[in-house]
């Protein structure tokens, strides 16, 4: 009998005469048997096993009332077990994506039923996370494949997708409204509201500023869109945007607010997976998928 979990010695040691005997079906010492079902009498609360005066060990009611719960457990389990391995054998895919924030927007409301219907063997599973989240759960096994913002870490591998030029939300009112576009230091002498610490443009914008020695009048976060806009909208300071976000229909008829290039600055995504790992054929596929889907932006 192949041991696997604790209704396994649970059952043996029920149907046994002794823990010994239970234990050399295992095989493993008397000792450790023993201990295995001391630990699970803790779990439980209660005790399956006692001695009698005359040294013969009984199951008590309880282990009696446990017996068919294990019995069902361990069905239920070899079921599924037997389930899986028909998934397996039937070439059924599961592919585990994580995504930063905006990215699946970009990509069609559609994009991933899509291609499962063309696929009827893959399931996607897909969540959006900050940009760094994004990131460390690829690395910790959570996800397969992950779509990030560029640029990405040295141990991914990533096939780019899109990108275009950062720009600026600028009050009507503010003197850079009527600049073609805006320099690093231009930006510095205005309050500035971004996406915080967990994106990248954040984090990008903020090692430029240390690189140059450059000194922002001040850093606002805000974690939504509308909530930059709104900040530049009420004259407070200037806002992180991106084209395909400035013409969006809720903000371009505001004549308020003009989005302005920032020079030297780009944002763009791609599709990543930890470098060293192989790729299934689907995964392959659904990464041809995407190079085929995405809007592509300067990329051309």
């Amino acid at each position: 009998m192949e041991v696997k979990d604790k209704y396994d010695y649970f059952i043996l040691a029920y149907d046994a005469p002794s823990f010994s005997a239970g234990a050399s079906k295992v095989p493993m010492s008397p000792q450790g048997f023993t201990k295995a079902i001391r630990n699970l009498e803790r779990e439980l609360g209660v005790t399956l096993f006692t001695i009698d005066e005359d040294g013969i060990r009984r199951s008590t009611p309880y282990a009696d009332e446990f017996y068919e719960y294990a019995k069902h457990m361990q069905t239920e389990r070899n079921l599924l077990a037997s389930a899986f391995e028909r998934i397996a054998s039937s070439g059924y895919v599961e592919i585990r994506v994580a995504s930063s924030l905006g990215i699946p927007g970009l990509l069609g409301s559609n994009f991933l039923a899509d291609f499962q219907n063309e696929y009827k063997d893959v399931s996607i599973t897909l969540n959006e996370l900050p940009d760094t989240l994004c990131e460390s759960v690829v690395r910790d096994g959570m996800y397969d494949l992950a779509l990030t913002i560029l640029p990405s870490a040295d141990d991914f591998v990533t096939h780019e997708l899109y990108y275009s030029p950062v720009c600026y939300w600028v009050h009507r009112d503010d003197p850079l409204s009527k600049y073609e576009s805006l320099g690093i230091e231009d930006i510095a002498r205005r309050r500035i509201a971004i996406p915080g610490h967990g994106f990248k443009c954040c984090r990008l914008l903020l090692d430029r500023f240390q690189r140059e020695n450059i000194e922002p009048l001040g850093i606002v976060e805000y974690s939504e869109i509308f909530w930059i806009y709104e900040f530049v909208l009420r004259g407070e300071g200037i806002g992180f945007s991106l084209p395909h976000l400035a013409q969006l229909e809720v903000f371009r008829d505001h004549k308020e607010v003009v989005a302005v290039p920032l020079r030297d600055f780009s944002w763009g995504f791609g599709v990543s997976y930890l470098k060293g790992r192989s790729l299934c054929k689907r995964e392959e596929e659904f990464i041809e998928y995407l190079e085929k889907q995405s809007p592509r932006g300067n990329l051309g």
